[in-house]
């Protein structure tokens, strides 16, 4: 069997119910023997069912990895404009005012923020694909693309970097599953100059996240971008 194989099926529920069965119970502490260990019950699939196996739990682990540094780059990013926004180099002029507010609302029940919803993100095919995995140079285009589609798609909600990065690799792994393509620093940047030329074009807007305290609406310090709606434009 190959070692990859071996080794997840040894996490797997079946396998641990089959260990409980065996176990000798004693004071605080359970044990098996080498009999019992000899009696374990493996299921051997052929061996190119088994070499498949090790080639997803290879592209997942992958796929785990280069999500984990998207999320260091993201929190560099999310630092990044948080300090462009206290130093006031964001355009904060447009934020909303607080709602009027609500008279008898329960502390406790104010303390709970509002939901947000998170529509799916449907990124979709363009001749702007292929280009980009045959040369780094024109992922800047695919992408601002996709950015569009995802700020049309927005409704209320509010955009995040994160869940788009996400989308945009799982879409990049569907179109074209052959291609061992991640998204790196540079892209970050083009996606970040996209936002604030969103911005600066009003196509998004800058917003605060609201929150009640003893039944008052007031200002989180939660800075979110919103897609402006066309009677806003």
């Amino acid at each position: 069997m190959l070692p990859v194989y071996l080794t997840h099926f040894w996490r797997t529920q079946y396998l641990k119910s089959q260990i409980n069965s065996k176990a000798k119970k004693a004071v605080n502490q359970a044990s098996v023997n080498q009999q019992d260990v000899i009696g374990l019950l493996v299921p051997q699939p052929p061996i190119g069912l088994q070499k498949l196996f090790s080639n997803i739990v290879e592209k997942v682990e992958g796929i785990t990895s280069r999500y984990q540094q998207s999320l260091n780059d993201l929190e560099a990013l999310h630092g990044a404009l948080s300090q462009r926004a206290f130093k006031g180099e964001l355009d904060l002029s447009r934020v909303a005012l607080p709602a009027t507010p609500i008279e008898g609302e329960s502390p406790v029940a104010a303390a709970m923020p509002t939901p947000i919803t998170t529509p799916v993100i449907e990124l979709p095919e363009t001749d702007l694909l292929l280009p980009a995995l045959q040369d780094r140079t024109q992922l800047a285009p695919l992408l601002r693309f996709w950015l569009v589609a995802y700020r049309t798609q927005l409704g209320g909600a509010a955009f995040s970097l994160e869940r788009f990065i996400a989308a945009a690799q799982i879409r990049l792994a569907e179109l074209h599953p052959d291609h061992d393509f991640a998204l790196d620093a540079s892209d970050y940047e083009a996606i970040k100059a996209w936002v604030f030329d969103e911005i600066r074009n009003g196509k998004l807007k800058q917003t605060r996240d609201i929150i009640c305290i003893d039944g008052r609406r007031q200002f989180g310090n939660q800075i979110l971008l919103r897609a402006r709606r066309l009677s806003q434009q």
